[in-house]
């Protein structure tokens, strides 16, 4: 039985914890990956994407529901048994590090190329390292907390993006579906891998207060992030021509950097010195859930004690990722990774479940309805 007194956390704060393991190091470059497909309807599939994963959501939380009180590793043992369980326990784990440490890389990366350019990647990656041990070996309602409080920062962000208005050109979007249905529904494959983060649910479902009302909790986080993802994708678009889209990797951080006020100058420098905790906190939260799968496979009491011993093959693989050409390559076989564990599994995993249930194999235990 899962003990959960003061780590349970209550709905608004799964609010929080969903939204902020979506919002992360990605949405920085998203515009760029979208317009290459899209052109300028990338905002047209931004959108879209927020209806795949509304759906996955449901599947997601279907599955959680079918064993209220086993998070993914226990439900994995109870579905495939104990031995298959385990290896795919194992490749959870593994696939958890291996996106916490490309996160910790690109964030990394873009501190290193915009604001210190002379202090070592290593430097500044061992860094925040430390810092994210330090929150991930908490319990989840502490780092639910933190994520509450640091939400502000989203807000802020988005504030600031406005101030770009007075610049904009709605002629460059213009004809809208100019880009083509092919290519806006292949772009929406680069924003689903943004929007990933979601899965966390069926780790902490287990620890809420009250189940009831999930769904629309979820849903309510899910279009908070797509809202401002699209907002910052169709702001892109408007402010950069078609020709310049193609040059600006990371248009977010080009269009702060235009900006300037009488006693402001470099907003962008500004801007990462505080988008440095939301892309921390996606960092903190796949240390999270590596170290919970490595708890459940040795059955201690705590994840804690491995949160150090995870952050030594992630602070090692720092050294090979800091080539920009290798880490496109890396990205473009964690797309494949992302869509297998993300989506295609978890959905696996509720067909079995349900093949369970209805031959009468599956434990009687499902939740009351959220």
């Amino acid at each position: 039985m899962l003990k959960i007194h003061e780590k349970s956390i209550s709905q608004g704060q799964l609010f929080f914890l969903i939204m902020q393991a979506q919002i992360g190091v990605g949405i920085l470059s998203l515009p760029f990956a979208v317009h290459s497909i899209a052109k300028g309807d990338g905002w047209i599939s931004t959108i879209l994407a927020g209806f795949v994963i509304q759906i996955w959501m449901f599947i997601t939380l279907k599955l959680a529901k079918f064993y209220p009180e086993k998070n993914l590793y226990q439900l994995l043992r109870h579905l495939l048994g104990r031995f298959i369980g385990s290896i795919f326990t194992v490749f959870y784990i593994i696939y958890f590090i291996a996106i916490a440490g490309l996160v910790a890389a690109l964030q990394t990366g873009i501190i290193n190329n915009w604001i210190l350019t002379l202090t070592p990647f290593w430097m500044i990656y061992i860094l925040i390292i430390i810092v994210s041990v330090y929150l991930a070996t908490d319990n989840i309602l502490m780092i639910a907390r933190f994520f509450s409080l640091s939400t502000g920062v989203i807000v802020f962000f988005v504030l600031m993006v406005v101030t770009v208005y007075g610049e904009t050109n709605l002629s460059y979007i213009l004809p809208v579906g100019e880009g083509g249905l092919k290519n806006i529904f292949l772009a929406i494959k680069e924003v689903l891998i943004a929007l990933t983060g979601f899965e966390l649910i069926l780790i902490i479902y287990p620890m809420l207060k009250q189940t009831k009302g999930t769904m629309k909790t979820l849903t309510l986080a899910n279009i908070t992030t797509v809202t401002i993802y699209t907002f910052l994708v169709f702001t892109s678009l408007i402010i950069f021509s078609p020709e310049e889209m193609t040059l600006v990797p990371e248009p977010v951080l080009y269009m702060l950097k235009a900006i300037s006020f009488e006693v402001i100058e470099r907003l962008d420098l500004i801007f990462l010195s505080i988008w440095v905790i939301p892309m921390t906190n996606s960092f903190i939260i796949y240390l999270y859930q590596a170290s919970k799968g490595l708890k459940e496979l040795f059955h201690t009491e705590s994840h804690s004690p491995f949160v150090p011993i995870i952050c030594v093959p992630i602070f090692i693989s720092g050294f090979f990722l800091q080539d920009k050409f290798f880490m496109a390559d890396i990205g473009k076989v964690f797309q494949y990774i992302v869509f297998s564990f993300a989506f295609i599994l978890p959905l696996l995993f509720l067909v079995i479940a349900l093949v369970k249930k209805k031959f009468g194999k599956g434990e009687n235990n499902h939740g009351s309805s959220s």
